[in-house]
Order: structure tokens, then C-alpha cells, then sequence
């Protein structure tokens, strides 16, 4: 199995919060873990399991074995964001099913 895909691990700043006096959002800076994982399309048969249907833009995601996950909002794969929909453990690595949704930048 090949871990050749970068993708971005994202969490949303704590800090954020609306500052009355500039009348405006202040976005905190986000949490950011780079990792390489191995990123597949995911199969008609499983995409019927887990969503009822077939979806485009759902993936799976693999981790390298003994990599901790960091806590997450979002993931982002080739400048495309993406949401958790499932996640297992098995044998050490993590697999996660991801469906990609609108971006809002």
C-alpha cells in the first residue's frame, strides 16, 4: 500500500470569537497536521452500505501504522475539503471514510 497523498488535518482555531469594538469575526489561527496517508475512491458496493446510495466525492483514507490522529474539523486532499463519516482502527492504522463538501473560501 502506498502512502503517497498529502492531506491536511484541520482544526478550527479555539479563539475565535466576534470582536464588538472592530464589528467583526476574528478568526484564531487553526491547527494544521501534514501527514502522508493512502487515499482511494470509495467502492459502489461500500457506498451503498454506508450512505444508502452511491455518492461521488467519498474516499478512504489510511493512515501508516502507528500514526495518531490528531483531533480534526475538517481534512483537506488536493485543495478539496472533505468531513468524516466513519472511522475504524484496525490493526493500528486508521481508516476513515470521507465525502467531500462545499468549501467555504
Amino acid at each position: 500500500m502506498r502512502y503517497d497523498t498529502k492531506v491536511l488535518f484541520i482544526k478550527n482555531g479555539e479563539g475565535s470569537h466576534y470582536d464588538p469594538d472592530l464589528g467583526e469575526w476574528i478568526e484564531d489561527e487553526p491547527t494544521v497536521t501534514v501527514t502522508d496517508v493512502n487515499v482511494t475512491d470509495l467502492g459502489t458496493e461500500r457506498s451503498v452500505k454506508v450512505f444508502g446510495d452511491v455518492r461521488e466525492g467519498a474516499k478512504v483514507i489510511r493512515t501508516m501504522p502507528l500514526f495518531s490522529l490528531p483531533e480534526f474539523d475538517h481534512i483537506e486532499i488536493d485543495g478539496k475539503t472533505f468531513k468524516e463519516t466513519t472511522a475504524r482502527n484496525p490493526s493500528g492504522r486508521h481508516s476513515l471514510i470521507v465525502q467531500e463538501v462545499a468549501s467555504n473560501g
